[in-house]
């Protein structure tokens, strides 16, 4: 006898069978033993869930002789017929190779007969019906609305988004779901204990997985596997069982515990051992969109593992996988995750177009291997000010108000050599400048002839360094009393503030005020909580800028450039 593939041997044979598709089988059941049968159904949904089967399942509930009845047979001429395909009643068309007029227009002729008198119904079967042209459809839209009384319609397809309103408008729709991963590994377990095979349960996690919600994948992928496996050389002639390593090597996987070894070698930069382990999978064969593709799944069981604590829901994994996942993420951040993923899902729409793909996933395995550890960009800024506010004698690092004197000269060719004398609060010491004997243009000077060069003073150092004068020029020149310059920043602009204390900057203004005005002079930058700049608004304190704009702060770019970071 011909051998029969698992997956048309175990194929259901009534409502009760059917895997993974309550929500369906149930209404179905319901609607026949109530007589409420539509004459046109829609069956959508991924490939492998049930479909065909179940309208399979309906014409025989319809026709069998002891029906109608939610609970077919089996046993009658009518069921066994429109099991193995044969009954004149019950029309299966393929919609891909029958999507012309003129198929619709034989079926429209073929309609009016009545079914033989061991029949009650009519049953036509449109497979794949989204494939059907437009001039077919409008063909049978009037047959589709008024059926004769003996006919029913059950259309089937992976992409009811191409059907017609038209066509939609006139059946009652079902969608069909992937099938739940624990589905699968049962009825795997159920199958494989009928065989007489042993299967161990994490080889069942990988095969429901590849299934990707299809059963009629995962019983061929079983079918592949058992003859992969073969019969022992043992006397009773029972059958190896099925481990997962052997799963792994038939599917051409990746085995699941070569991918730990690699996220291990990324998490202890270990670039040696990282090129080995790839080079030892590209030498056995795997094939590189495959792998590319199970690192993106293995990187997203790690995330979600951070993200989703003790919730299993997640996961096609068994206790111990989902276990050693928990163990393994407390090695990344939620943001080196997120970035490892990031990179890879690029690499894989890239491999496809790349002239030597295993050249662009070494570079690709090289920069995870040297990626470093995220950070937050305002940490940062917060760490680098707390650094320079720990000098020696500085003592507490909190923000405290600089008091800076600053003796220019004139620029002569001996002078511009000297050094400008700065006297801070902290005890730093700079080399002294001699003063200028002459004061008189510290009497004459005054809070209006400074803020009316105050301009100018700002344009010296744009000149210089834009990214200060980007910030100095949110402040205002408030006050001008005892030789003493008072620049104020408004409420929100505290990190204006701080960035223009630093030692650098703060010589470098000094030195553009001693170009602009010639005397001796201190200045001080004060915060002024109860004021908002004129720029930002009350609620826009938190916000935060546009990537984009953000990249382009020479700031932010100079810090990006240090620390060789990336904004995420």
């Amino acid at each position: 006898m011909t051998y029969l593939v698992m997956a048309r041997k175990y194929r259901p044979k009534s409502f009760d069978e059917v895997v993974g598709q309550a929500h369906v089988t149930i209404t179905l059941k319901h609607a026949i033993l109530s007589n409420r049968i539509s004459h046109a159904y829609l069956f959508a949904g991924p490939r492998g869930t049930g479909k065909t089967t179940v309208a399979r399942i309906l014409a025989k509930a319809l026709n069998c002789k002891e029906g109608p009845t939610p609970q077919p047979c089996n046993l009658c001429d009518s069921c066994k017929e429109i099991t193995i395909g044969r009954s004149l009643d019950v029309v299966e068309i393929d919609g891909a190779s029958n999507n012309s007029v003129d198929d619709i227009r034989a079926l429209r002729e073929n309609i009016r007969y009545v079914p033989s008198q061991q029949q009650k119904y009519k049953v036509y079967i449109i497979d794949e019906v989204h494939m059907l042209s437009d001039s077919a459809f409008n063909a049978l839209l009037k047959t589709l609305e008024e059926p004769p009384a003996h006919a029913i319609f059950i259309f089937a397809t992976t992409e009811p988004h191409k059907l017609p309103q038209t066509v939609l408008s006139r059946c009652q729709r079902f969608d069909f779901r992937r099938i739940p991963a624990t589905d699968l590994i049962k009825t795997i377990q159920d199958i494989a204990k009928k065989e007489g095979i042993k299967i161990e349960k994490e080889a069942s996690y990988i095969l429901a997985r590849r299934a990707d919600g299809s059963l009629r994948d995962v019983l061929s992928l079983l079918d592949q596997v058992i003859a992969y496996v073969g019969e022992s050389e043992s006397d009773e002639g029972q059958k190896r069982t099925i481990i997962p390593e052997l799963v792994s090597e038939t599917l051409g996987l990746v085995d699941q515990e070569r991918l730990f070894e690699i996220t291990d070698a990324i998490a202890q930069k270990d670039t040696a051992k990282g090129i080995l382990i790839l080079n030892q999978l590209i030498d056995s064969g795997i094939d590189l969109p495959e792998f590319v593709n199970s690192l993106i799944q293995h990187l997203r069981n790690l995330l979600m593992t951070k993200v989703a604590g003790d919730s299993t829901m997640l996961f096609d994994l068994s206790d111990n996988y989902i276990q050693k996942y928990r163990e393994k993420s407390s090695a990344f951040s939620e943001g080196d995750l997120l970035r490892m993923i990031k990179a890879v899902a690029d690499l894989n729409v890239n491999l496809k177009r790349a002239s030597d793909p295993r050249i662009l996933l070494e570079m690709t395995l090289m920069k995870l291997l040297k990626m470093e550890s995220s950070v937050n960009l305002a940490e940062v800024l917060e760490k680098l000010n707390l650094l320079e506010g720990r000098q020696p004698g500085c003592g507490n690092s909190r923000d405290v108000t600089k008091l800076e004197t600053f003796h220019t000269q004139p620029h002569t060719p001996s002078a511009s050599k000297q050094s400008i004398k700065i006297e801070e609060k902290r005890e730093q010491s700079f080399s002294p400048t001699p003063k200028r004997k002459s004061s008189d243009k510290t009497e004459e000077l005054s809070l209006k002839d400074v803020q009316k060069r105050w301009d100018e003073v700002l344009g010296k150092i744009k000149k210089i360094k834009l990214s200060l004068w980007s910030l100095l020029k949110e402040g205002e020149v408030m006050e001008w009393e005892d030789d003493t310059l008072t620049v104020e920043f408004h409420n929100g602009r505290n990190f204006h503030k701080k960035q223009a204390e630093r030692k650098e900057n703060f010589n470098l203004i000094g030195k553009a005020l001693g170009e602009v005005f010639d005397q001796p002079f201190k200045l001080k930058f004060e915060l002024n909580e109860a004021k908002m700049s004129s720029s930002a608004k009350p609620g826009d304190l938190k916000s935060t800028a546009p990537q984009d704009e953000v990249t382009k702060d020479p700031l932010v770019k100079s810090i990006m450039d240090t620390f060789e970071g990336e904004i995420i």
